[in-house]
């Protein structure tokens, strides 16, 4: 090649690192929709979320929506959903089922490494409020969590959502002194009716624009789903909709009797937390051994998750729980979508699908402070900085002087045939 030829590819070269960073494909990028902000969550005592049951606590915005799907994970629907939300640079919550999450362990993984907020849905998807005794209820509550935990690897959210949105007031109470929050919604997709994703867009989107804002309810498991999600993205993006990302203030706890219950269906997944690197297990033969990444004193294996304490914290005084909302009949029991229930039966016993009821219940105590329980990350304190990122009121790093391409381009000239 020519020294002509030379400067010409250095000059592109030039041209192309002087790209914006959001051209790499990483988050945020320039035209998506991206996350509007960020929510902590207090769980203590167990506040409840969604106005068509718990009204206490409304903290959206006009024009902001938080995104929730139930009862996955789900093999190519939730990996679709997945995509078209990191297509947008969404974040959104995962009710997971617990059997579901133990038959898709990688799935469900992918999920929170993909920074999406991840509760519980029960172990099976049975209606608490039609087991016959609390204790019943209790086991589907407890062993979801433990299932979906172990599935993860590391804990989740102490966020839960009943089957069916229809709660007990047993299963209320006993969730506030877990310390775990319930969610219903604003707006209910219906997406296990048989229906196109243009139409399943729509009504959410006639909807929304009569309420304004709001928690909505959607099925990681249905083919529809998977194809609206990125149809309603749009929508909303086109509309000037924000999301907004929900994540807990603590983890969530599981109870040691219910990890061991659970511990048989696990298929081998070792408990969540206790996974050791893979290059301390697994080595090329002949290559240098692995640098040690785990903590500084003591075996990874038998450490203690990070972010957990060897004791728990004293609890904070609870505020009064949530009235529990009345029973309410399902329009469905079964899904209307066969081809969507097909689509669960490989991978345990079929996870029901019942129509979420959309009537009020009883109107929660007035005037709570909701900021109190909820707080948009980045506002007030050092907890909410990342330890990626610089603080908030960092000074920023002096800039290097900028040269225009046909400066550098002189210089590449200069470098090959001088002035």
């Amino acid at each position: 090649m020519t020294r002509f030829g030379w400067a010409i590819s250095l000059a592109a070269a030039i041209i192309v690192s002087s790209a914006p960073a959001f051209a790499e494909g990483a988050c945020p990028r320039e035209g998506t929709l991206g996350v509007s902000r960020t929510v902590e969550i207090d769980t203590t005592g167990g506040p409840g979320f969604g106005t068509d049951h718990y009204k206490a606590y409304d903290f959206l915005e006009p024009k902001e929506v938080i995104l929730t799907f139930d009862d996955g994970p789900q093999k190519f629907t939730t990996e679709s959903i997945l995509k078209s939300l990191d297509d947008e640079c969404v974040k959104a919550t995962f009710f997971s089922v617990g059997k579901m999450a133990l038959g898709y362990p990688e799935i469900i993984r992918d999920v929170a490494k993909a920074g999406h907020t991840v509760g519980s849905h029960t172990w099976s998807h049975k209606a608490i409020a039609k087991l016959k005794s609390f204790d019943l209820a209790k086991d589907e509550i407890e062993r979801g969590i433990s299932a979906v935990q172990r599935a993860v690897g590391s804990p989740i959210a102490p966020f839960f959502r009943f089957p069916t949105l229809v709660d007990t007031p047993e299963a209320v109470a006993y969730l506030g002194k877990r310390n775990i929050s319930m969610f219903s919604c604003d707006i209910d997709s219906f997406d296990f009716k048989r229906q196109t994703p243009e139409h399943l867009v729509k009504r959410l989107m006639d909807r929304l624009e009569k309420r304004g804002k709001g928690i909505l309810l959607m099925h990681d498991i249905h083919k529809t789903t998977a194809k609206a999600v990125p149809l309603l993205l749009a929508e909303l993006k086109a509309k000037g909709y924000k999301v907004v990302h929900m994540k807990g203030k603590a983890p969530g706890t599981t109870l040691a009797e219910y990890d061991e219950a659970i511990s048989k269906d696990a298929k081998g997944l070792p408990q969540g937390g206790a996974e050791k690197p893979l290059n301390s297990i697994v080595r090329t033969i002949g290559a240098p051994p692995p640098a040690i990444t785990g903590p500084a004193s003591g075996d990874d294996a038998t450490s203690e998750p990070e972010g957990l304490s060897a004791e728990p914290p004293a609890a904070a005084p609870a505020p009064a729980a949530p009235a529990a909302s009345p029973a309410k009949k399902s329009a469905s029991e079964t899904p209307a979508d066969p081809v969507a229930s097909a689509a669960v039966q490989p991978v345990a016993p079929a996870v029901s699908q019942a129509s979420e009821p959309a009537a009020s219940a009883a109107q929660e105590p007035a005037q709570i402070n909701t900021a109190s329980v909820v707080r948009t990350v980045g506002e007030g304190d050092e907890q909410s900085v990342s330890p990626d990122l610089p603080a908030h009121n960092a000074e920023p790093a002096a800039a290097a002087p900028h040269r225009s391409i046909s400066e550098r381009v002189k210089d590449t000239w200069r470098l090959w045939f001088g002035d």
